[in-house]
């Protein structure tokens, strides 16, 4: 049943959001019963389906179709097939599902909620199905997209109010309700910590705080073993602002992942985890292993295809058949990590890639301005430098350097000839400079970390792929010894104080989160693997950015 499989999931500390999802779906689609199904859902849970399963692995389930409840398409009535419902439960959604229940299309309705609803809203429901289709509803707690096992995104870019520095009042509700239903799914009645500085993080950590204590029964089987951090993106802009040199993070940087699809020169190609040995071996490798990885993946396909030429016999022909699954998908595997590694290789070249992150890694570690603004004059003038990694250099200067030399700053950005960039450059000091943030971003204030840096400055960029390691780190660090000071954070719901010891970590970020810092988690829960210590930890954020989408949230925010 779906309680002891979770029960089995708490038990050996596998606290893994795709699987959470997927288990779930697999309950729904198994609670409709046999027979031709149709999948109803909404544009948020559309996403979240279509991350956690393929469409072929949906049709071997017996769903066949997939339509869209918000869209305003008309709906030819098939009388012959289930329906199975799976929408957030917002008015809109309670709307249009309350007229599809007074005029049915199909033969019967098993309606599935993300997150909670009211009893008012069931009721309202009822009384639309005046034709008794309904069979089954109930709450499923999946509600933002799973798009690994330790990461989730609510797809929320831009969650700030144009020209303020806050969340707007949607950003705000649709946050605490994914929290909520990710805690519900997990079964973890987490102790709560916030970012004190961040007025969005206080707000968001209090909220949910309040809906666990007025939601007390559905909280009432849950684990008292969790941390909940609240973190705002502010405190770390510099993370987002770097290019990326693991093969995850590179390929959304350059190519832009969309619901873990990527299109190369017209081809649309899915990386999943799951179905792909290549992705899942090298999700975390940088640009130089990815390569040379890649190489030895095409070797042993021609190997493998060399071997399918000599058909002789009948017992050769029985090994090619059984083996020929495996070989077309190697084949397709083959064709689609060229073709990506390819285009990536493309850009690092076209764009300079590799001087420009060494000057970012090295503004990171390096403070010697001096230096640093001749090496940037210097790229700003490369041709091939482009429009957006000028603009990134220049805000990694200004965070940097912030309150020194302001006409080298100036100067800079007159040489972008553009207004906008001057404005969101303003905003992002404003979001994210040092009068907001609380923290030691780049360790200019402890002599232990000056003298880090001062090292890795004489060694030089030794490993241009691997020097940044993003706040977040310390952070959990902190976080797992019991370290975190109660100046900079604050706590709500005491009453979930673990009896032993914190055994999980949820962080969400406000403002969102990148690539790098799942990454970086990633790396973490590997570690737990020989560390049965420390806690895993699961990643939510917003949004999972690039620069690009980074920056366009900034601008968002300008004057």
């Amino acid at each position: 049943s779906l309680i002891t499989l979770f029960s089995l999931f708490t038990l050996f500390n596998m606290v893994d959001v795709l699987d959470t999802v997927r288990l779930y779906i697999k309950e729904m689609v198994h609670l409709a019963g046999p027979q031709m199904k149709i999948m109803l859902m909404d544009k948020e849970t559309t996403s979240i389906v279509s991350c956690a399963y393929g469409q072929n692995e949906m049709m071997q389930k017996e769903v066949y179709i997939f339509e869209r409840i918000d869209n305003g398409v008309q709906r030819e009535p098939i009388k012959y097939l289930k329906c199975l419902v799976y929408v957030r439960p917002t008015p809109d959604n309670l709307h249009l599902l309350q007229e599809e229940l007074r005029n049915p299309r199909y033969a019967q309705y098993y309606i599935y909620f993300s997150n909670i609803v009211s009893k008012a809203d069931l009721k309202m429901l009822a009384e639309a199905d005046e034709q008794e289709t309904v069979r089954d509803v109930q709450e499923f707690f999946i509600d933002s997209i799973a798009l690994s096992s330790n990461l989730c995104s609510l797809s929320i870019p831009r969650p700030y109010e144009h020209t303020v520095m806050s969340m707007s009042i949607q950003s705000h509700r649709r946050s605490t309700e994914a929290i909520i239903a990710l805690l519900l799914s997990l079964k973890k009645r987490p102790l709560i910590k916030y970012q004190r500085s961040s007025e969005d993080a206080t707000k968001l950590a209090q909220k949910v705080g309040e809906v666990i204590r007025r939601e007390a029964q559905l909280f009432e089987e849950t684990f008292l073993d969790t941390l909940l951090l609240v973190i705002d993106r502010f405190e770390d802009p510099v993370t987002p602002l770097l290019n990326q040199w693991t093969y995850e993070a590179m390929v959304h940087e350059l190519l832009t992942f969309k619901q873990n699809c990527v299109t190369v020169e017209g081809n649309k190609y899915v990386l999943n985890e799951r179905d792909d040995d290549f992705y899942a071996k090298n999700i975390c490798s940088n640009f130089g292993e990815i390569g040379a990885n890649c190489k030895a993946l095409i070797t042993e396909y021609q190997q493998k295809a060399n071997t399918h030429k000599n058909v002789e016999s009948i017992a050769d022909m029985k090994q090619f058949v059984e083996e020929y699954p495996q070989f077309k998908k190697m084949s397709g595997s083959v064709s689609k990590h060229v073709a990506i590694i390819g285009e990536l290789s493309r850009l690092v070249g076209a764009h300079n890639l590799l001087e420009v992150s060494e000057l970012e890694q090295s503004m990171v570690v390096d403070g010697d301005q001096a230096r640093t603004l001749d090496r940037l004059k210097t790229l700003l003038a490369h041709p091939k430098t482009t429009q957006g990694d000028a603009t990134r250099l220049i805000m990694l200067y200004a965070l940097r350097f912030e309150g020194t030399n302001g006409a080298d700053l100036r100067a800079l950005v007159q040489k972008m000839r553009s207004t906008e960039t001057t404005e969101t450059l303003m905003a992002l000091l404003k979001y994210a400079g040092t009068a907001r943030r609380r923290g030691d971003l780049f360790g200019s204030a402890n002599p232990m970390e000056i003298t880090k840096r001062f090292i890795k400055g004489l060694k030089g960029v030794e490993n241009v792929y691997t020097q940044h390691i993003p706040l977040l780190q310390q952070q959990l660090e902190a976080a797992s010894r019991g370290r975190l000071v109660d100046g900079v954070w604050g706590v709500v719901n005491q009453e979930a104080i673990p009896a032993t010891r914190i055994d999980h970590i949820i962080v969400f970020i406000v403002g969102g989160a990148t690539f790098a810092e799942s990454a970086l988690v990633r790396q973490w829960n590997e570690r737990r693997r020989s560390q049965p210590g420390l806690p895993s930890v699961t990643l939510q954020a917003t949004h999972v950015h690039n620069t690009t989408s980074f920056i366009d949230q900034i601008s968002a925010m300008r004057q």
